[in-house]
C-alpha cells in the first residue's frame, strides 16, 4: 500500500512562489508543522514578474537547491513532501524561446493572456519532452510526491501543428471549430483533448513510477461543470494518476453567487468518481481574485467543514503574510482535530439512500450547459433555459435542507445502484442507451425516480430525440414544446388529488404556487398529475390565475418503482429565489420516496451527512446557521439540539469535536440523544 493510501492528509501549501524571500525555509517547516500539516505542496519554482519578464514559470525558475535544503527540513518534522509543478503558466519570454510550443487559437494567434500576461503551452507539442525531463530530475531527489497544476486547454484552443496533426491521423478529418458545439466533429475533438491529457499523464506517471514506485502524481481537474473547456475528463484523470483533487474551495468575487456548499459538492462528485483512491478539495484561504485578501474565519471553517464532512481530505494553500493573520489558525485547529481523530476521516463509506444525478454528458453537449469562473475557465452562460448546473444546484440545496443525507453520482454510477432507494436527475438532458436501460431497470425492480424538464429528451451528445427516453417511467409523451418565461405566472394543486398524491404535496396550504420561469408541454400517459400550470397571465395584476390542463407535477407506478416528474425547471428557480414550498416539496418527494435515517429536531440550518467505518457511524453537522450575506464572520451557534437516528443499534454515542459523550435515550425505531453545543461543525460518533 503507498503512503498516501494508509491515512487521512492534511496537505497545506505556503504560496511563496511570488517571493521566496517572505519566510525562510526553516520558518516554513515550522508553520506548517505547527498548522499539523502532515503533507505539504512545495515551491521550487519562482512565478514572480521581474523586469525582463512576465509572471509564469521559465526555465531560469526552478530552483532544485531550494528543493534539496528543503526536504531535510520537512522530512525531519514528519512531513510528506510533494513538489508544486506548473504545467499551465508561463511567461511570455519563454514562450518567445519555443514559439512551436504554444497552445493556438482558431484564428491562429497564440494565448498570451493567460492570468492577464502570461502564456500556456500545448502538451502534444514538444513542450511534453521539456517537462518529461524535469520530471527525471525532481525525481533524483527525496521527494514524496509531483503535483501537476495543469495541464489544461482553454475554451479556443489547441489549433498548433502537432494538434492537427495528431487529430488527422486519429480521424482522418480536420479539426472542428471548438467554438461550434454543433459541428459534427465536435464531440471528437472533446474526446480527443481529454484523451492527450490522459496520455501525458500517463507517461508522466510511468516515468516517475518507474524510477520511485512510492512517488505519487495527481493533477488538478474537473470540479462542478463541463470539461470541454479544458479536456479535463476526471474518469480518464483518475485512470492514469493516484488522487483525484478539484478547486471546490476557490471562492471568486461575490461569494454570495457562489454556493455555501460547494466544497461539499465537489467532495461528493470526486468521490464518486475516484475508484476508491484518495480525494481531496483544494480550499483556497484567498478571497479569489484578490489572492493576498483573506476570508474571515468563519467562511474558512464552514470551508473545511464541508470538506470533511463530503468524505474527502484537506488541502488549504494561503501566503506568507496570511500567517500573521488570527485567522490562519483554525486551520491548525481542524488539522488537530483531523489528527486526533484520524479513522473518522480514512476509508469511511457514505451511509446515503439518496443519490443526486450530475450529468457530464449534459454538461458538455447541451446547449443549457453553463461553465462557472475558475482558474482555468471563464464565465459562459447558457442558452435562455435549461441550466444544467443551476438546475442541479437547487436540488443541491433543497436536499441539504431537508436534512436527508446524499451522494453525488454521474453516469459511471449508474451501473451500481442498488444500495439507493432514491435517484434525483436534474434536468438530466443527455443520456445514452445504456444509462436509460440501467435506470429503467432501477425503477422497475423498485428504486424511485425524480426527475425535471427536459431529462432523456436527448442522446449523450446532444441530439435531440422525439420522446422523453424515459416517457414509460415517467408516464408521460414529450407533446413537443417549451414555453415561457413565466415571469409572474403560476402552478396550482388540482381539486381532486389523485389517490397517493397527498403526500407528495402535504403541508402544502397556498392555493397558488409560482410557476417555474420555463414549462414543458407534455401528455399524460399512466401518470396522474396533482399540480397544474395556470393559464399565462399578460400581466402581475390580471387577475386570478385559471388552472389549465397542462400538467406540472406527475406521479407514476413503473414495475415496483414510484417516479416523480417535474414538467419545468423546478431546481433552477430553487437556486435563484428559494422558494419555501419548493424546499417543502424536495422534503416531500425524499420522505415519500426514500427513509431519511437522521433528524434534527428545530434547527433547519443544520447540514447532515452519514459515513461509516467498521463498526463506527459518523454523524456529520455543519451548522449554517448565519447571517444573510456573505462572506461569513459569524456563525450562531446552536445549544441542545435533540437528534434521532434510526437504522443501527447504536451502543454509545460520542460528540468529538467537543470531547464528549452523549447520553442516549432508545426508542422503538430507533434512538434519540442530545447535542448540547453546535458551533461551526461537529462530528458525532455512533458505536
Amino acid at each position: 500500500m503507498a503512503w498516501w493510501e494508509k491515512g487521512p492528509l492534511r496537505i497545506l501549501e505556503v504560496v511563496d512562489t511570488y517571493d521566496f524571500d517572505a519566510i525562510s525555509l526553516e520558518h516554513e517547516a515550522k508553520l506548517i508543522k505547527n498548522l499539523k500539516g502532515n503533507t505539504q505542496h512545495f515551491h521550487c519554482m519562482a512565478h514572480q514578474a521581474t523586469k525582463d519578464d512576465t509572471a509564469g514559470l521559465n526555465e531560469k525558475r526552478i530552483f532544485m537547491d531550494r528543493l534539496k535544503t528543503y526536504t531535510s527540513l520537512a522530512h525531519k518534522r514528519g512531513i510528506r513532501l510533494i513538489v508544486y509543478f506548473n504545467i499551465h503558466w508561463y511567461t511570455r519570454g519563454f514562450g518567445r524561446k519555443h514559439p512551436d510550443w504554444y497552445q493556438i487559437k482558431e484564428d491562429g494567434s497564440y494565448v498570451d493572456d493567460f492570468y492577464g500576461d502570461g502564456v500556456t503551452m500545448c502538451i502534444n507539442s514538444p513542450y511534453r519532452e521539456w517537462v518529461f525531463k524535469i520530471l527525471r530530475d525532481l525525481c533524483k531527489y527525496e521527494i514524496d510526491g509531483i503535483f501537476y497544476d495543469g495541464p489544461a486547454f482553454t475554451d479556443s484552443t489547441c489549433y498548433c501543428n502537432y494538434c492537427k496533426k495528431l487529430f488527422k491521423e486519429k480521424t482522418g478529418k480536420d479539426l472542428p471549430s471548438k467554438s461550434d458545439r454543433a459541428h459534427p466533429l465536435w464531440k471528437e475533438l472533446i474526446n480527443f483533448q481529454s484523451d492527450s491529457i490522459a496520455l501525458f499523464l500517463k507517461n508522466s506517471n510511468n516515468i516517475i513510477k518507474g524510477i520511485n514506485p512510492e512517488i505519487l502524481l495527481y493533477m488538478n481537474c474537473q470540479g462542478l461543470g463541463p470539461f470541454w473547456p479544458t479536456g479535463r475528463d476526471n474518469h480518464k484523470i483518475i485512470k492514469n494518476s493516484d488522487m483525484l483533487i478539484a478547486e471546490g474551495g476557490f471562492l471568486f468575487e461575490d461569494i454570495n453567487q457562489v454556493s455555501i456548499y460547494q466544497p461539499g459538492m465537489t467532495a461528493k462528485l470526486l468521490a464518486s468518481q475516484s475508484g476508491g483512491k484518495p480525494v481531496l478539495v483544494a480550499d483556497c484561504a484567498g478571497h479569489k481574485p484578490w489572492s493576498w485578501y483573506m476570508l474571515p474565519e468563519t467562511e474558512m471553517s464552514i470551508m473545511l467543514a464541508e470538506t470533511l464532512a463530503g468524505g474527502a481530505n484537506i488541502w488549504c494553500a494561503f501566503h506568507p503574510h496570511h500567517v500573521l493573520q488570527p485567522e490562519i489558525k483554525v486551520v491548525g485547529k481542524y488539522n488537530e482535530f483531523i489528527k486526533r481523530n484520524a479513522g473518522v476521516f480514512f476509508r469511511t463509506k457514505s451511509l446515503a439512500k439518496v443519490a443526486l444525478f450530475w450529468s457530464y454528458n449534459s454538461a458538455n453537449f447541451y446547449a443549457g450547459s453553463s461553465v462557472q469562473l475558475t482558474d482555468f475557465t471563464k464565465v459562459m452562460e447558457s442558452r435562455k433555459f435549461g441550466d444544467v448546473r443551476k438546475e442541479f444546484m437547487g436540488y443541491y440545496e433543497g436536499l441539504v435542507r431537508a436534512q436527508v443525507p446524499f451522494d453525488v453520482i454521474d453516469e459511471e454510477n449508474l451501473k451500481d445502484l442498488q444500495k439507493y432507494q432514491l435517484l434525483i436527475l436534474p434536468n438530466s438532458t443527455c443520456l445514452s442507451e445504456g444509462s436509460v436501460e440501467y435506470l429503467s431497470d432501477f425503477v422497475e425492480k423498485g428504486g424511485n425516480l425524480v426527475a425535471s424538464f427536459e431529462t432523456s429528451l436527448y442522446n449523450e451528445y446532444g441530439e435531440r430525440k422525439d420522446n422523453f427516453q424515459l416517457n414509460k417511467l415517467f408516464g408521460v409523451d414529450f407533446a413537443g414544446q417549451i414555453f415561457g418565461p413565466m415571469r409572474w405566472d403560476y402552478v396550482a394543486l388540482s381539486d381532486s388529488l389523485p389517490f397517493g398524491n397527498r403526500t407528495t404535496v402535504r403541508g402544502i396550504n397556498k392555493k397558488f404556487l409560482p410557476a417555474p420561469t420555463y414549462g414543458i408541454e407534455i401528455k399524460l400517459t399512466s401518470g396522474a398529475s396533482p399540480v397544474f400550470f395556470c393559464e399565462k397571465l399578460v400581466n402581475r395584476y390580471e387577475g386570478d390565475p385559471k388552472i389549465s390542463s397542462k400538467p406540472f407535477l406527475v406521479t407514476n407506478q413503473f414495475g415496483k418503482g414510484k417516479v416523480i416528474y417535474l414538467a419545468g425547471t423546478f431546481g433552477l428557480d430553487l437556486y435563484t429565489y428559494h422558494f419555501p414550498d419548493y424546499l417543502n416539496l424536495i422534503k416531500n418527494f425524499v420522505s415519500q420516496l426514500s427513509r431519511i435515517p437522521v433528524t434534527v429536531e428545530n434547527a433547519p440550518w443544520v447540514e447532515v451527512n452519514l459515513r461509516q467505518s467498521m463498526d463506527k457511524i459518523f454523524l456529520h453537522l455543519v451548522n449554517h446557521t448565519s447571517g444573510v450575506r456573505r462572506p461569513l464572520t459569524y456563525i450562531q451557534p446552536l445549544e441542545n439540539l435533540k437528534i434521532g437516528f434510526f437504522g443501527a443499534k447504536v451502543k454509545e454515542i460520542q460528540a468529538l469535536w467537543t470531547n464528549k459523550k452523549l447520553k442516549l435515550k432508545k426508542s422503538g425505531k430507533g434512538i434519540s440523544f442530545v447535542l448540547p453545543y453546535l458551533e461551526n461543525y461537529e462530528v458525532i460518533s455512533l458505536r
